[in-house]
């Protein structure tokens, strides 16, 4: 970069007032706040820091430009034309970085996020991409090191997605020494937003193990030459060099193929944490320093085959779970990849973009065809084509135009939309999505527990075992060279590297597979309670009917008139949240009604609403609630009620003055494939409920066209809870789905709760599921899903144990051989992860 001192042709940030990486410090060129890693760049002997390397990039042009002579670089036409463009967001500042736009780039209170000087303001979070992870013990290490160290205040580890979500004070540690925490235990991290380590991790991976397949296989071959010894004599020479080729190949194969396996199970002592790496570890070493022993002494009992095989046929197996594992949490990272970034803002007159993160509720951006929207927003000009698949798993293109909410992370693949913010970053249904499914993969269920006790416990019993069994065969006449061969295979067969794979791998692979179907299982050990389902309780609106409704007519009673019946009902709903008040809103602003003034407003959950209008208290509700507010029912009012509820209609009363003066009927339809998906849960020996706030007549008729025996109306969310509990009380298990708000109490209180849609934050915490897409076939397959999953879960955890148990008895009666025993482990690892690939291929 050229220097110069002359005039005023840089006025850089004063680097006494700016700490780089610190919170108040701001990019020099366009303002913005840094990162905890700032790109930097030496200009007139003094550090200039820059949010990325891109503004790193453009400042170095504008200051080299030839034509900026001795005049200030903001007064070129280079600069110039890049503020125009956009690419730098405003004009300078005093301090001579470009200024971020006041209105769109800045937050209400006048500050960026991590400039307040509470501690909490301050946390900044990233997600990190872990490298070498190879069972649940390695993520435990890693979560519970970084959770001491100083600066990190929140800490997530998750296995199989290889990732680490990390909150910190970036003025008490940086992301450099927590990178260099993770390194301490043997592990490597980067940012996820980095290259995907996942690829370069595999092609090391691959490269160690083509290196030790080759030389492992040239090991085998002088190995065969060398047993030709136990039958005949080869002579004192020949062992010797057949035992000093075969320690020389082998010593790459063990110290290089091996190198990450031995440094992690080295430095897990330290911390006194074992893990596989360690039985691995000592198995190869014991194998490799008794054959060099036995070199030495020029004996034909040499092992370096044992122990090159071992490390060979672990990396093999390492490579094809990281395959699997890398397919099974594929989904997962994408939801990573596309969380944050940045937003176009037109900012006087210019358009420029910002990061998503300051933008606020009812700032607005612009979004493009090809890119994603970074936020949950409401759509205030334009129309578009999208899609929505990354959060509901469908890939068809959706309409979007004005008046239509658009969900962080959908991509616009056609047309120009103007977007307004509904929810500011970290409060977006991505960032909702996201922290579920965490939530999701960090529970464990019953068979995953089970696992992980054991696997904590036989690590350090099958060390205590191999010696024990060494010693007892030593002092009851066994010679040391077989004591020691026989407590080396013991190391071997009994690694549980199976083990520690068979439930986790099966969880991740379903919770996959299921997201990929627009079906969020926030706690996997659903997939267990869902295959001992017997009865599922249905709510109507919204989950078996579309929940579009339409008011059919108003019918009034003689007196009145019904634009006067509008009129009132208007009035009322238009302070209720409930679905029907909307309709109700809409029709009376469509035929130019005018909404009167209202007070004393009061809403009864599932029973209806009421509130003072001009003198008088007007309620509109079921007929439950006009009974209860001491409101007569005319017959002719009941007839026209009972007609419309017989052909499956939901009919509102509106009354005042001691008498109900008429309804509002409205017209639903039941989805498309109700009635086969009722059939289908039939066919396959499970009993259905329908339950709904709805009249026991129009409830009746739903019920009757869907097949369904069991129904109840006129049902409060209380009442919901107590049928579910009433069949739990006679043996049932139960699964709930619903849709709304008020049946969150019964979604909570099944075995199993299914939400449709999840339109709210509270259906969505009450249930175990959530069907996003929005699509009844999603149950049937969830059911088949967790069926599958569960068998596979215990094919896993069988195979794995039978392994284990019958693999000591066989070691210590000198059964196994050390390389037979690798073998056998290698061979369980593989069916394991087999048999849980077939989760993944799962569609139906």
């Amino acid at each position: 970069m050229r220097d110069t001192e002359e005039g005023n042709a840089l006025r850089p940030a004063d680097p006494k007032s700016s700490t780089i990486g610190g919170s108040g410090s701001a990019c020099s060129l366009c303002g913005f706040p840094l990162p905890a890693s700032p790109t930097t760049l030496s200009v007139n002997g003094e550090l200039l820091p820059f949010c990325c390397t891109g503004c790193a990039c453009v400042f170095e042009i504008l200051f080299n430009d030839p034509s900026r002579s001795e005049i200030d670089y903001r007064e070129t036409e280079l600069y110039k034309a890049c503020v125009a463009s956009g690419l730098i967001p405003g004009g300078g500042g005093e301090d001579g970085r470009a200024a971020a736009p006041e209105d769109a780039a800045r937050p209400r209170d006048g500050t960026f996020p991590g400039q307040s000087l509470e501690d909490e303001r301050l946390v900044r979070e990233i997600v990190l991409k872990i490298e070498g992870m190879w069972c649940t013990a390695c993520s435990s290490l890693v979560e519970e090191l970084l959770r001491r160290t100083e600066g990190i205040t929140g800490v997530q580890v998750f296995f199989f997605a290889d990732l680490a979500k990390v909150k910190y004070l970036p003025h008490r540690i940086s992301v450099e020494r927590i990178l260099a925490v993770v390194s301490r235990v043997g592990y490597r991290a980067v940012p996820l937003e980095e290259e995907s380590p996942s690829k370069r991790e595999r092609n090391r991976l691959l490269l160690r193990l083509g290196i030790s397949a080759i030389l492992s296989f040239n090991i085998m071959m002088i190995s065969f030459a060398l047993y030709f010894g136990f039958f005949q004599d080869l002579g004192e020479e020949a062992v010797r060099y057949f035992s000093f080729t075969l320690w020389i190949l082998a010593t790459p194969v063990v110290f290089h193929g091996g190198y990450s396996i031995l440094r992690r199970a080295i430095l897990g002592l330290r911390f006194l944490a074992v893990s596989m790496d360690t039985l691995i570890a000592a198995a190869a070493l014991s194998a490799y320093f008794y054959s060099m022993v036995q070199m030495i002494l020029g004996s034909i009992h040499v092992y370096f085959d044992t122990a090159a095989m071992l490390i060979t046929l672990v990396l093999l197996g390492r490579f094809i779970e990281a395959g699997a594992r890398e397919k099974a949490s594929r989904g997962f990272t994408e939801l990573f990849k596309v969380l944050g970034g940045k937003a176009l803002v037109a900012s006087e007159g210019r358009e420029v973009w910002v990061p998503a993160e300051v933008l606020r509720p009812r700032d607005e951006f612009i979004v493009r065809k090809g890119e994603r929207t970074p936020l949950d927003s409401l759509v205030v000009h334009g129309s578009a084509t999208v899609d929505q698949s990354i959060l509901t798993g469908e890939p068809r293109p959706v309409k979007k135009s004005e008046g239509d909410t658009v969900l962080a992370g959908t991509l616009v693949i056609h047309g120009e939309i103007r977007l307004e913010v509904l929810h500011a970053a970290g409060q977006n249904s991505l960032h909702r999505l996201i922290a579920l499914v965490q939530e999701g993969l960090s529970r464990k269920n019953r068979m995953e527990l089970l696992a992980d006790r054991v696997t904590r416990r036989l690590v350090p019993a099958v060390l205590f075992i191999a010696a024990a069994s060494a010693a007892w065969l030593k002092l009851n006449g066994i010679s040391t060279d077989q004591a020691l061969l026989r407590a080396l295979t013991i190391l071997v067969i009994t690694c549980p590297c199976a083990l520690g794979i068979a439930t986790p791998l099966a969880k991740v692979a379903a919770t996959g597979v299921a997201r990929a179907r627009g079906i969020l299982v926030r706690d996997p050990g659903t997939f267990e309670k869902a295959k001992d389902l017997d009865t599922i309780v249905f709510d109507k609106t919204g989950t078996l009917t579309v929940g579009n409704y339409t008011l059919r007519e108003v019918v009034a009673d003689d007196g009145c008139q019904k634009e006067e019946l509008l009129t009132l009902a208007a009035s009322v709903e238009a302070e209720s949240d409930h679905f029907l008040a909307g309709e109700i809103c809409r029709k009376a602003l469509e035929q130019g009604l005018r909404r009167k003034q209202t007070s004393s407003f009061e809403a009864f959950e599932g029973m209806g609403v009421r509130a003072d209008v001009g003198g008088g208290t007007v309620s509109i509700g079921s007929r439950v609630f006009m009974a209860g507010e001491n409101l007569a029912l005319p017959d002719e009012l009941d007839r026209h009620a009972r007609l419309h509820e017989s052909g499956g209609a939901t009919v509102a009363f509106l009354g005042w003055d001691r008498r109900v003066r008429g309804l509002l009927a409205f017209g639903d339809s039941v989805r498309e494939g109700a009635r086969e998906m009722i059939a289908r849960l039939h066919a396959q020996g499970l009993t259905t409920w329908l339950v709904s706030g709805d009249s026991r007549e129009t409830v009746s008729v739903i019920a009757e066209s869907l097949g369904i025996s069991h129904f109840q109306g006129e049902a409060l969310p209380e009442d919901k809870v107590e049928i579910i509990r009433e069949l739990q009380s006679m043996g049932h298990r139960v699964a709930m789905v619903g849709d709304g708000i008020n049946d969150s109490a019964a979604l909570a209180r099944a075995e199993v709760g299914i939400s449709m849609g999840a339109q709210s934050d509270i259906t969505l915490e009450a249930s175990q599921v959530s069907i996003l897409a929005d699509d009844l076939s999603g149950i049937l397959f969830f059911h088949s899903l967790s069926n599958l999953t569960h068998r596979i879960m215990k094919q896993n955890l069988v195979l794995a144990f039978v392994y284990n148990v019958l693999g000591i008895p066989l070691a210590v009666a000198g059964a196994l051989t050390p390389l037979a025993a690798v073998g056998a482990m290698f061979a369980s690892s593989l069916t394991v992860i087999g048999n849980t690939l077939r989760i993944s291929s799962f569609r139906s």
